[in-house]
């Protein structure tokens, strides 16, 4: 289906059929149901010093946030991880409202909506320290990385991982106690072969 009929499609879907749209990362219980993932990290570690999500339109990012600094994780600093080649929530982020882009070319294609979301960027607007960017280059590295210890990981979930491999996160110390989170295995042995090429 061309990208130009699927809101008239999905609104034509709700009308007839009563159904509920859920939008794939601005919904507040979407992002509420991403908070669990901090709940599940906080009965394994109970006060992390530093967090890295990666990030595309926001939802996972403004879960996981919110669920660490509700939980009273007032000192752990939360970053977002997007691709430079797809800077929507960095972008909204610096100036403060939603901002579109208009190419998203990158390997993380799971990282590349041509907007942050709304409800996303008030979360991101209250709850997360930074949103660092990482290149092509650097997501590759990554995807390398975890292949060669036997973790098949897609770029766009290698992305906090890369901005860590490449030091981009500000502040740590060897004491620090660092969480990235890492997402998806969504990529094809051609994808792969294309990386390592």
């Amino acid at each position: 289906m061309p990208k130009e009929e699927i809101i008239p499609a999905l609104e034509q879907h709700v009308a007839e059929e009563g159904m509920y749209p859920l939008h794939p990362f601005d919904d507040l219980h979407l992002i509420a149901g991403m908070a669990s993932v901090a709940i599940e990290i906080l009965d394994e570690i109970p006060q992390p010093d530093v967090v890295v999500v990666c990030c595309g339109g926001g939802g996972l990012l403004s879960g996981v946030a919110a669920g660490f600094k509700l939980k009273g994780c007032e000192s752990t600093r939360i970053y977002g991880v997007q691709p430079e080649a797809a800077p929507s929530m960095y972008l909204s982020k610096q100036q403060g409202h939603v901002v579109g882009v208009k190419s998203t070319n990158t390997i993380a294609s799971g990282l590349a909506p041509p907007r942050a979301g709304e409800k996303t960027l008030r979360h991101v607007l209250e709850f997360v320290e930074d949103i660092i960017l990482v290149s092509e280059d650097e997501l590759k590295r990554a995807v390398k990385t975890f292949f060669n210890t036997g973790l098949v990981v897609e770029p766009a979930g290698a992305a906090a991982f890369a901005a860590l491999q490449s030091n981009k996160i500000p502040d740590l110390s060897p004491e620090s106690c660092v969480v990235a989170i890492v997402t998806g295995g969504n990529i094809t042995p051609e994808e792969l072969m294309d990386i390592y090429s």
